[in-house]
Parts: structure tokens; sequence; C-alpha cells
């Protein structure tokens, strides 16, 4: 909500990508919780993932936050696009995600090819309802006793196959400005430069891939 009423943004149509920046107690982080949130309202799980980054860490035990540690993204675990959460403490799970990551946006440019992530889900759809037109029509399938599917013969020539699904992706970050710089002695720092790499592969290629950063950060100092 905004002074003049409630603010909007769609990630496709205005983004592809968020910064919020405001100095500590602002509620950067309550912000970015309510972001999840509303993706989450909008969107089926099959259709957009999401993954969690908390770039401060904290002292985490096995059961979840120490007495005292800030929750940061935490909270968000329960909602079911969340596939990931991390914290910058972690730094084997950190390098982990940012290979990941980096992979995931190769996959993603490979199966698209030249076309852009709207192109391709329309091109998907038209696709989807061709096969499942063919299936009707002309039952390429076979239904034997067991459990294993067959194709008659020549069908595999005959059809046309559905392009495997493709989901948005938003990668959230809270406390960017901690990846960006770790304090010295801070666990996650050797960590930090790789994840960062991942980050901004996704901040350059992601509008085309389907895949979009929200971060929170505090201002730069003025110098």
């Amino acid at each position: 909500a905004g002074p003049r009423g409630p603010v909007r943004a769609d990630l496709a149509a205005d983004g592809p990508h968020l910064l919020v920046a405001g100095p500590s107690g602002s509620g950067r982080t309550e912000l970015l919780r309510a972001v999840v949130a509303s993706l989450a309202a909008a969107e089926r799980p099959d259709r957009l993932g999401i993954v969690l980054v908390d770039g401060r860490g904290g002292p985490v035990t096995g059961s979840g936050a120490a007495a005292g540690a800030p929750e940061g993204l935490r909270v968000c675990t329960d909602v079911p696009h969340v596939s990931t959460h991390l914290s910058a403490d972690d730094p084997v799970r950190m390098r982990e995600f940012a290979q990941s990551l980096s992979a995931e946006l190769k996959r993603r440019a490979e199966l698209l090819g030249r076309s852009d992530f709207a192109e391709w889900h329309t091109g998907r759809e038209l696709t989807d309802r061709m096969v499942a037109q063919r299936t009707a029509a002309n039952g390429d399938l076979d239904s034997p006793p067991s459990a294993t599917v067959r194709l008659r013969p020549g069908a595999d020539r005959r059809k046309t196959q559905a392009a495997p699904a493709l989901p948005r992706l938003v990668v959230v970050v809270d406390d960017l400005d901690q990846l960006v710089s770790p304090a010295l002695g801070a666990p996650g720092r050797p960590a930090a430069g790789s994840v960062m790499r991942a980050l901004e592969a996704v901040a350059r290629d992601g509008e085309r891939l389907g895949v979009h950063l929200v971060a929170a950060t505090a201002p730069c100092p003025r110098t």
C-alpha cells in the first residue's frame, strides 16, 4: 500500500526484476514476504517456482532458527511454490545453489533456443492442444495388460511431441548487500562470489529465460 492506494508490480509485464532498498528496520524483509505471498496467491505451483536466499544468514539449529535469531525468509517455506531456502552462513549449500542456478539457466537457454519464455509457452500451449486432439482422434497408444505403455508401430513418426513443462522461477534474496560485500570472518564469505556471479547471470539473461530476481538491500553508503 502506498500513499495513493495499492501498489502493484507485475514481474512479467513491468519487470523482469525488482530491487527493494531501505535502511535496517524499514521493513524490507516484511515486504519480500508479502511479495512471496502475492506471487503464490496469483499462480499455481506447477507454473511458478520460488527460491529463497537469506544473504545475512544467522545462527540456526537442526530444527530451524535459534532463539533470538532473525527468521528472515524462512517463514515463507510453507508456501507450496517454495522449493529451496538457503542461508548465507552455509557456504557448502550456497556453492551448490550457485552451480544449480547456473545449470538451470543453461538448460533453459538450450530448451528455448531462439525463442523467449513467452513465445515458447505460447508454442507449448498450441502443441499440447494438438497432441490432445491427435490422441483422441487417432488412438496412437496401445493399452497392454502390463503397466507399460507402448506406441503402435509408426506412431512415433506421426505423433507430435509435447514440450516439457517450464515454470517461471523467482529467486528472492534478502540482504543482497551482505552477499556483495560480506563481512570479514562471515561464514558465507567463501561462497559469496560464486552466488553473486549466478545472480548476475539471472539479472542479465533472466527476462528471456523466465527467471526473475527479487532482492532487498541496504542503501549504498554515500561517498
